[in-house]
């Protein structure tokens, strides 16, 4: 389709960067102990486990997939995840042992950082090429589809 719009252009960047993030985390994780616990750091300051280098990979995945569709679903989609990370970020921060299936140890977590940047930022992209299509779409004098 062609999808040249802030949402996919967005989405890419977060997804690409979430896959590569995924894959790198399996080296410092390994295959063992999917769901542990653990207290392997990515960066140095990210809690990790093979299921939250699984959930990066996934997330990164869709994001990327996403990118293929019409703008309205990509935006759709990248305001999803930036909603889902969001809520990631309060979860962890509020609730210390919510998150532990995905190594994550409460408000002092680095990886709380990261979730709560990535939500902020896919969803202002989100709004913003929302913003922009409907800015076209007026001046087009054709509805937004």
């Amino acid at each position: 389709m062609g999808n040249k719009s802030l949402a996919a252009g967005a989405s890419l960047l977060i997804g690409a960067s979430y896959v590569a993030v995924g894959i790198i985390g399996f080296f410092v994780t390994g295959f063992d102990g999917f769901l542990a616990d653990s207290s392997d750091k990515l960066l140095g300051f990210a809690s990790v486990n093979p299921m939250h280098n699984t959930v990066h990979i996934l997330i990164g995945a869709f994001l990327i997939a996403m990118t293929k569709f019409s703008t309205a679903s990509t935006e759709g989609a990248l305001m999803g995840v930036g909603l889902f990370y969001i809520t990631a970020f309060v979860i962890g921060v509020i609730a210390p042992d919510n998150l532990t299936i995905i190594a994550m140890n409460g408000a002092g977590d680095g990886e709380n950082f990261i979730h709560i940047i990535t939500g902020v930022t896919a969803l202002t992209a989100g709004l913003l090429s929302v913003a922009q299509s409907e800015a076209a779409a007026k001046r087009s004098g054709i509805p937004a589809a």
